[in-house]
Formats: C-alpha cells, structure tokens, sequence
C-alpha cells in the first residue's frame, strides 16, 4: 500500500485507498472493524488523519478489525480491458408464429427456410427488431425469391 499518504483525507478517499465502496467501508466502520472518522471543528466535515490511514490500511493487509475481529475481503476486480458483451446475439429460431402468419399472406416456408432467411436479413439478431418489420422483410423476401419471372436467373 502507498506509503506517501496526505495528512487527511475524506471518507469517500478512506474508502477507495482500501478498495471497498464508500457503503461498504461505512457498514465495516459501524460494525469496529476499521476506525471511525474524526470531525473538523469548525465544520464539522468527517476525516481521516494519517495516524487512522494507517489503521485501516493495516485492518486491509491483515484482515483484522482494529475490534479484533477477522474479516475477510474479496479480491478488488481488475480492469482486464476486455469489455463483455452486455448480451449476446441469439441463434435466428423462427417460431411456429412467424411460419403461419407468412402461410395466411400466401408464402409457403418451413422452419429452416424461415430461420435461414433471418440470420440472412438479420445478421444482428431480431431481439431489437418489431415484429411486424421481421414479418414485412421475411414476407418481401419470400415473395421476391419465388417470383415466376426470376426461374433461371
């Protein structure tokens, strides 16, 4: 830990300088696990000297409460710089909705022609896509692939 620390700091940096939320570290102070904050006379703004830095950096690297008490933290979350997919694209499942509702508009196609034509007209995925425009684009291609006129193109 840092051993050039400024003569006060204030909770929200208490917190951060031993890896925990400002909630957390709180919860921790009012259970006497780390030490609480000493007060500015003249205003009153909670703080923490260097003398009670030191104590919570020493409660961090010993797992021990300055009450005695053992506490076990979990190991602070390192910024890998890979991002996560927040969600990920299913696979193109055509329902059997889909499949009869392009049957009453005339179009005649099976589950795997639909799922096909989908994954085509919508490499993204369709979760972010009405319904009535994933319909209209299937119907639209259906029509157009099984033209008359377009028989040996």
């Amino acid at each position: 830990m840092n051993e050039s620390r400024k003569s006060i700091i204030s909770i929200t940096d208490m917190a951060k300088l031993v890896g925990l939320s400002r909630q957390r570290f709180n919860q921790l102070v009012r259970e006497g696990i780390f030490p609480a904050a000493d007060h500015a006379e003249e205003s009153g703004r909670p703080f923490y000297s260097s003398e009670k830095q030191h104590q919570c950096l020493l409660v961090r690297q010993t797992n021990t409460g300055i009450n005695g008490k053992p506490i076990l933290f979990y190991a602070k979350r390192r910024d890998t710089g890979i991002k996560r997919p927040t969600s990920q694209a299913k696979p193109h499942r055509a329902d059997t909705t889909i499949v009869q509702q392009l049957a009453e508009l005339g179009v005649i196609a099976t589950m795997k022609d639909v799922e096909t034509a989908t994954a085509g007209l919508f490499p993204g995925g369709t979760s972010s896509v009405a319904p009535e425009a994933v319909l209209k684009s299937l119907f639209l291609h259906f029509r157009r692939k099984n033209k008359p006129d377009s028989d040996g193109r």
